[in-house]
């Protein structure tokens, strides 16, 4: 049987990190795993928003439809039916928003953390990856992200099974055997 692990969380809260370290645990302990991260499903051309800080208008990077989420799903679905694997780790910010992927999952995550831990772990990324300032990624959270934090994000947060504190890092041998309690 192949479970379908997902992950959500806001930007910064460490999804990602949380979802390589689940799929290197679990490869270390003799599984399959395979990581499929939203981020790889970003539309070429993404939704814009009217910012309520400012109103102006805003490539929308935090609106569940950024993604395309019908291949997302199939993405997941076809790396849980292919026999290939014991764990799918589905990651996104917004993942639980996707009715398709909610219905496959056999356990959903919600990771966080503070807001302040979140927009420096941001910072930190956007600087580096994507050569981004920090006047820039400052002002587009405050600006944008917040909003489809609260709105979509942080909300949907009542679909998890489990939520991970990242406020400092996190005990993965332990959230293991949590998810492990969930699936038995």
């Amino acid at each position: 049987m192949t479970y379908v692990i997902a992950i959500s969380g806001a930007s910064g809260s460490g999804k990602t990190t949380f979802a390589q370290s689940l799929k290197a645990f679990y490869e270390q302990n003799g599984s399959r795993a395979v990581h499929v991260s939203s981020d790889s499903f970003f539309k070429k051309e993404l939704p814009r928003m009217i910012s309520p800080a400012d109103g102006n208008e805003y490539p929308d990077w935090n609106h569940p439809t950024s993604v395309d989420s019908d291949a997302f799903v199939k993405a997941v679905e076809e790396n849980k039916n292919c026999g290939e694997y014991d764990f799918v780790i589905a990651e996104g910010v917004n993942i639980f928003c996707f009715e398709g992927l909610c219905s496959i999952a056999d356990v959903k995550i919600f990771v966080d953390a503070s807001p302040e831990m979140r927009i420096y772990r941001r910072i930190a990324r956007n600087t580096v990856l994507m050569g981004q300032s920090v006047e820039y990624i400052g002002n587009y959270y405050l600006k944008c992200a917040r909003y489809r934090e609260a709105e979509f994000s942080l909300a949907s947060a009542r679909h998890a099974d489990l939520h991970v504190n990242n406020e400092w890092g996190f005990d993965i041998e332990a959230e293991a055997k949590r998810i492990d309690k969930i699936l038995k």
